[in-house]
């Protein structure tokens, strides 16, 4: 973990920063605001559900097609959905959506144009971890997905939504999705691999 956040997530973190102290952009351009709770966390329920629902789905459909499953131990879920949580959703939403697509759709003034771009980014980022094609596929339909949930707001636009439903869909593909769904069917699954939730597909 201590890689992931020296290699992978702080890069993500200071670049934005340095970004807005060169350009003075506010902060709040990037979704750094919390103008509509409410709004967000009534539309956050059920998209959650249902992104996690369809991260579960997608996690069983690769792993029949690898024949391998790939559960966290009891320990490693807690720290895991923890981290995606408080760590890795924040700060690639903060990265991707706020910084990365608010600022291509202000540049370009096509929002359409600036979701795809930074979609294409995002899915192709996922490559870094080694992750075959179908993940890719699905992290970027993901994408796509919070790209739009971050469009469609209110202005300004808040990071609030995509973050909790990025970390629902996350941990619905690595987490606590694989554990529910081994401990439940385990007789007709494959048999359980060690990897803390790595998709080396």
């Amino acid at each position: 973990m201590r890689p992931d956040l020296l290699f992978r997530l702080l890069p993500l973190t200071v670049a934005p920063l340095v970004v807005s102290w060169l350009s003075g952009t506010p902060l709040r351009n990037f979704g750094l605001v919390a103008t509509h709770p409410i709004r967000d966390l009534l539309l956050v329920v059920p998209l959650s559900l249902a992104g996690f629902a369809v991260a579960v789905g997608f996690a069983v459909y690769l792993s029949r097609r690898s024949g391998r499953w790939f559960v966290p131990t009891e320990p490693d879920l807690l720290v895991q959905s923890a981290y995606y949580l408080a760590l890795n959703a924040p700060v690639e939403e903060w990265f991707f959506r706020g910084f990365l697509q608010g600022s291509l759709v202000r540049w370009w003034n096509a929002p359409a144009l600036g979701v795809l771009v930074a979609t294409a980014v995002f899915g192709a980022y996922h490559f870094l971890d080694r992750w075959g094609w179908r993940p890719v596929a699905g992290a970027t339909a993901a994408g796509l997905a919070l790209g739009l949930i971050y469009l469609w707001q209110p202005s300004p636009p808040s990071l609030l939504a995509p973050v909790l439903v990025h970390a629902a869909i996350t941990c619905g593909f690595l987490s606590l999705g694989p554990y529910l769904v081994y401990r439940w069917r385990a007789p007709t699954l494959p048999s359980p691999a060690s990897g803390g939730g790595k998709i080396p597909l």
